[in-house]
């Protein structure tokens, strides 16, 4: 059993946040475009090369915490929901599927955002952690650029509300985890240490509170594509 590594942070809006913010962001441009512009990039290739890149990133991370005497069941377990995520974006890479793009949709977007928004490292930022996380979590939001711009991707009518559904039964699993190695992930023991708006009360108020964010969220992410799924749907009723 390795130690327990205290979690370390990165200030919102401090000068080195962005820094990272625009690191990142410059990053997922040129990943998502090179295509548009490099014709010989052949598509599948690509698809493949981007599910490497993150699921040898996932591997280092296990490695270099195992090697450092920190890989423990408490921490490094892959079952944050933006864990979750980040291996859906590698299967779906691998093999494109509409219900799991829907679920990197929604889960990605949501857990990427806040996450580089207040990045709290669980495991800490020092060494190959510091570049694992952003790879981690700026992939999340890579990836769902990636399905909208190459593959068209739009959700389905009602997609928030079944993706909400599908986040209920993970946090079911994830709190028997919690439960059995005495863990905190996808915060549902303990609210996380970051400053966010959207943490409000102590537990397990607060998980409520996230419980209509999520909503929230999914409902604002379908927006862009409601009118459009409407179109259809009035075309396909004539």
């Amino acid at each position: 059993m390795g130690k327990i590594h205290p979690h370390e942070f990165i200030a919102s809006f401090s000068p080195f946040w962005w820094e990272c913010m625009i690191t990142v962001a410059l990053l997922i441009i040129v990943i998502v475009r090179l295509p548009l512009h490099w014709k010989q990039l052949k598509h599948r290739n690509y698809d493949l090369f981007i599910a490497s890149i993150l699921l040898l990133n996932t591997i280092g991370e296990h490695y270099y915490n195992y090697k450092i005497g920190y890989w423990n069941l408490q921490q490094n377990l892959p079952v944050h929901l933006c864990s979750i995520t980040n291996i859906l974006c590698i299967v779906l890479l691998f093999n494109y599927k509409q219900w799991i793009a829907e679920l990197v949709y929604y889960w990605g977007l949501a857990g990427g955002i806040h996450s580089l928004l207040t990045p709290e490292f669980t495991i800490g930022m020092g060494g190959y952690n510091f570049y694992s996380y952003f790879i981690n979590h700026g992939g999340l939001l890579l990836v769902v650029a990636y399905i909208i711009v190459h593959y068209e991707f739009t959700p389905r009518p009602k997609s928030w509300l079944w993706v909400l559904g599908y986040t209920q039964i993970v946090a079911v699993g994830v709190w028997i985890v919690n439960y059995l190695v005495k863990a905190n992930y996808m915060y549902l023991s303990q609210k996380p240490a970051v400053s966010n708006p959207f943490i409000i009360g102590d537990w397990p108020y607060y998980i409520l509170i996230l419980e209509a964010v999520a909503l929230l969220h999914f409902w604002v992410f379908y927006l862009p594509f409601a009118k459009s799924n409407k179109r259809k749907m009035q075309e396909a009723a004539n």
